[in-house]
Formats: C-alpha cells, sequence, structure tokens
C-alpha cells in the first residue's frame, strides 16, 4: 500500500490537534512560472490549506519565476535535498522518471480535469515511479493546454514548416515538432522571451496562462490554440527527506496537495477561454489551426516514446476505461 494510502487513512484528529504557534517546518519550494500563474495558484492554495490543517505548524515558503534556478536546477535541488520541494514541468521531471513520459504525448488527454481525475485514481502507480526514482510525489497541478505562440500567424500544420519552435528540453516534444515540420529548438523558459526578441526562435509551444503571465504576446504577436498537450506540473520531495517528517506533518503534506489540486485543475478550466478572448485587446492575431493534421504526425510517437514495462503499464491505467 502505498504512502499516501496509508498516511491519508491515518487519524485526522492527530494533525489537527497541533498547538498553534510559528511554523515548526518551513518547506521552501521552487517553480519557474510567474507569480499569480495557474501553477503558482496551486501551490498558494495548498499553503493556506497545509497551515489550516496543522494549525499553523507547518507551511510552504514559494519562490517564483526561477528565483532559485531554471527546472533542471529545481530537480535536482530536490534530489539533492538542498531544496525542500520543487514544481516543475511533467517533461523535465520524466527525465528522471520514466514512468511519467506518457504525459509528455501528444493529443492524449483532450480534458484537463479528466486527465486530473485519472492521475488521482492512479496514484499508487504515479507515486511508486516517483519513489522508484528517488521522488515523493506530493501533488500534480496542471499547466493546462499547450498551444502555439508565433511572430507570424500560424493557420495550419505546413505553416510551421521550417520554424524554429522553442520546445522544453524533452525528447518526445522535439520531435514532435519535427513531425509537424517545424525545426524544434530545445531551451530553457527562462530564455524564451530575449529568444523571441531577438529572432533566435520563430516561436514556441506553452500555454495561455503563460503566455499572458509572461507578456510573450509583446514579441510573439500571433496566437493558434491547438492543445497539442495536456501538461502536468508534478510537486515533489525528496523521498528520504519526506520519510523522515512525522507523521502528521506528511499526512497534513498529501491532503492540502491533493485537495489544492482538485481546486487548481478546475480554476485551470474556467480561466482558459476567456484567457484567450482577452489576447485580442493586446492585439494579438489569433488563428484556428485544424487539429487532425497535428493528431495524425502524432500518432508514431505512441509507439516509440513508451519503451519501458513501468510506462506501458502507467499508459495502459491511464487509458483504461
Amino acid at each position: 500500500m502505498s504512502n499516501r494510502t496509508l498516511l491519508l487513512a491515518s487519524a485526522l484528529a492527530s494533525v489537527l490537534a497541533l498547538p498553534a504557534f510559528a511554523a515548526d517546518y518551513t518547506f521552501k519550494v521552487a517553480h519557474t512560472n510567474a507569480a499569480g500563474e495557474v501553477q503558482d495558484k496551486g501551490l498558494q492554495k495548498m499553503k493556506e490549506l497545509l497551515e489550516a490543517k496543522t494549525n499553523g505548524a507547518a507551511t510552504l515558503e514559494i519562490y517564483a519565476g526561477g528565483q532559485l534556478g531554471d527546472e533542471q536546477q529545481t530537480v535536482e535541488g530536490v534530489m539533492l535535498g538542498s531544496l525542500d520541494m520543487g514544481m516543475t514541468s511533467n517533461a523535465m521531471l520524466s527525465n528522471y522518471v520514466e514512468a511519467y513520459k506518457v504525459f509528455d504525448l501528444p493529443f492524449l488527454f483532450p480534458s484537463v480535469t479528466g486527465l486530473g481525475d485519472k492521475i488521482d485514481a492512479n496514484w499508487d502507480l504515479m507515486e511508486g515511479a516517483a519513489n522508484d526514482a528517488g521522488f515523493e510525489l506530493v501533488t500534480v497541478f496542471s499547466s493546462g493546454l499547450r498551444h502555439l505562440m508565433t511572430t507570424k500567424p500560424v493557420a495550419k500544420i505546413e505553416d510551421l514548416k521550417g520554424m524554429k519552435i522553442r520546445t522544453m528540453q524533452n525528447p518526445v516534444h522535439v520531435e514532435a515538432f519535427r513531425a509537424y515540420g517545424a525545426n524544434p529548438t530545445p531551451m530553457s523558459y527562462s530564455e524564451l522571451y530575449g529568444a523571441l526578441q531577438s529572432g533566435v526562435v520563430d516561436g514556441a509551444e506553452g500555454a495561455a496562462t503563460g503566455y499572458e503571465g509572461m507578456k510573450f504576446w509583446e514579441v510573439a504577436p500571433d496566437f493558434a490554440p491547438v492543445g497539442w498537450l495536456n501538461m502536468t506540473a508534478p510537486v515533489t520531495m525528496k523521498k528520504d527527506s519526506f520519510d523522515a517528517l512525522p507523521e502528521n506533518i506528511r499526512t497534513a503534506l498529501l491532503e492540502a496537495g491533493s485537495e489544492a489540486a482538485k481546486w487548481q485543475r478546475q480554476y485551470v478550466v474556467d480561466q482558459e477561454t476567456p484567457l484567450i478572448e482577452g489576447f485580442k485587446k493586446h492585439g494579438v492575431t489569433i488563428t484556428q489551426p485544424d487539429p487532425a493534421p497535428f493528431i495524425e504526425a502524432s500518432k508514431p510517437l505512441y509507439d516509440s516514446a513508451l519503451t519501458t514495462d513501468s510506462q506501458k503499464a502507467l499508459f495502459k491505467a491511464l487509458t483504461a476505461n
């Protein structure tokens, strides 16, 4: 039975009975998204819930916007124990937790809340895969659906031919955009604004929340909502560090994470349409490419990307009716 199952079954009274005093446990958590983006909102909600569940004995200290490093440095900080907790894109974490490459597959999960429900229903598999790599999976937030932001309009898949498109530093993402006819250019998120501004890249894939939060519309005034990927944002700790915590703190962390994730995923859904419509006030050109050619070009990746037993097992569980 997983840590989560055991801990969530423990007596809630032991958590609520904690005395009120300044936080004994302050967990530093880092991420690269802008403060106020949907991922950051999830952490803020988790912080609120954690403080309530522990009567102030535990809290989160959130460092947004890459203050403590890029995504790779965030994962490595968690692995080394120099950072208490990290939230990154799944695309980065799947380089370390191989089963999570399932979530890098294009057009696999069209619904944010539907994907969240599948993750929650298969938590034992999710947590076990993280544990095998030395992590404790605390929660999984949504980064929303991923679209295209470019310096010239993309009205159809053919318009991507030869365009330099920034992708995350993830092999599946690189192969996907190569399949779409683009010239994929992996780079750190923190470098993207300058790369768009200077013409190093012609565009990028990303979520509507990031497009607004980082003001990418200033340097990439064309937006195409193709929904090529349903991106997750896992929050992890070093497993040994998590296991060393008192049981009531571990229980509170997992409960707060689970409840915050449900709230945050619905928040992402509620924000998507009005956010994209709001881009027009910035003078953004919004095109609507037919997703069918993108979906067709993505199909070979389903065979090439899933190579291990753990990946295939998680894929089967998540896609089962």
